[in-house]
């Protein structure tokens, strides 16, 4: 079984940092975002500017969410491989591969890229934040999960609290990923 588990959102809380970058912009906090909310307030070019400065600024401080490490130990232990993605820009790879790393959060490849439905055709499962990347996985095939947020509670993907919930539900999903 081979799994996409996004960084951003999944791994660790992303929009808070993301948040204290913009919030003198008069963005609303992250509990009031939806998915494209930043057209609001930014060009694409200064979002992806914030965006690029939070992932250059994560470091072995920067802690994942809790119950990340376990997460991602338990698939390898079930068998899975998996797949790092990000679409962070490719210059933020060392950061990225340091980080997780730093903070033993197991995986077997990591993409790092604009476009991760190129990961689609070899993988059976993802675990990501974006409804609308999970609609194109769901579209291809894939079991869909992710942690819910305002951006995505209305999506038809099975979203939870905690990754911890995630790994009990894809271990309903599949026979390969199980502890």
């Amino acid at each position: 079984m081979r799994i996409i588990v996004d960084i951003d959102n999944t791994l660790w809380d992303f929009a808070t940092p993301l948040w204290k970058k913009v919030e003198r912009y008069g963005v609303p906090r992250p509990s009031e975002w939806h998915w494209d909310f930043w057209k609001d307030y930014f060009t694409i070019e200064q979002f992806l500017h914030y965006i690029d400065e939070v992932h250059e600024g994560q470091n072995a401080s920067t802690l994942p969410y809790p119950e990340a490490a376990d997460f991602l130990s338990a698939l390898k232990k079930g068998g899975c491989h998996i797949t790092i993605a990000s679409h962070r820009n490719p210059t933020s790879r060392v950061v990225t591969e340091k980080w997780l790393k730093a903070h033993g959060l197991a995986f077997d490849d990591l993409y790092v890229g604009p476009d991760k439905t190129v990961l689609f055709d070899d993988h059976q499962v993802i675990v990501d934040d974006s409804a609308e990347l999970l609609d194109k996985a769901a579209k291809k095939g894939l079991i869909t999960s992710g942690l819910r947020y305002s951006w995505n509670r209305d999506s038809k993907h099975s979203l939870f609290e905690n990754l911890s919930d995630v790994l009990v539900y894809l271990n309903r999903k599949t026979d390969n990923c199980r502890r």
